[in-house]
């Protein structure tokens, strides 16, 4: 039984480590934590972000299933179009355009929001944003949230 715990530390280890300068914080105190929180995030993207390019396919692979037009999103948020998406959801505005800091959507991702992580851990079909990925959402955001489709 050992032989099979030392690999599932370490996948988990890893794991953790990706986003390791992150503590998360409750639902109720991110909007008091965002000044400390923001030093913690991945740093965005230095270009110009196509929706179609870049942030359509990793939505599709990480997002849409849960919150696009298929079936009730989770949450009550939707991310498949602009309006629907900065109307927010069940917590209210997760995106405020140009501004990836004060926009709840990049802590989900980010892994700093305990039980709003999005996508939800253990969802091995759904995988965790990167940095890079995290980077590029923060970018699309501060490049004003624009669907080009």
């Amino acid at each position: 039984m050992l032989k099979y715990i030392a690999p599932f530390m370490l996948v988990g280890g890893f794991a953790a480590s990706q986003y390791a300068n992150a503590e998360p914080v409750e639902i109720d105190d991110l909007k008091a934590q965002m000044a400390s929180l923001t030093a913690k995030l991945p740093a965005m993207a230095k270009k110009t972000v196509s929706y179609s390019k870049d942030i359509k396919p990793l939505f599709e692979k990480t997002c849409l299933n849960c919150h696009g037009p298929k079936k009730r999103p989770k949450g009550k948020f939707r991310i498949d179009t602009r309006e629907l998406a900065l109307k927010g959801g069940s917590e209210g505005v997760a995106i405020i355009p140009g501004k990836s800091d004060k926009s709840p959507l990049t802590y989900y991702i980010a892994y700093q929001v305990l039980d709003y992580e999005m996508p939800p851990e253990g969802k091995k079909d759904y995988p965790k944003l990167t940095k890079e990925q995290v980077g590029l959402v923060r970018a699309w955001i501060d490049q004003g949230v624009k669907y080009d489709n």
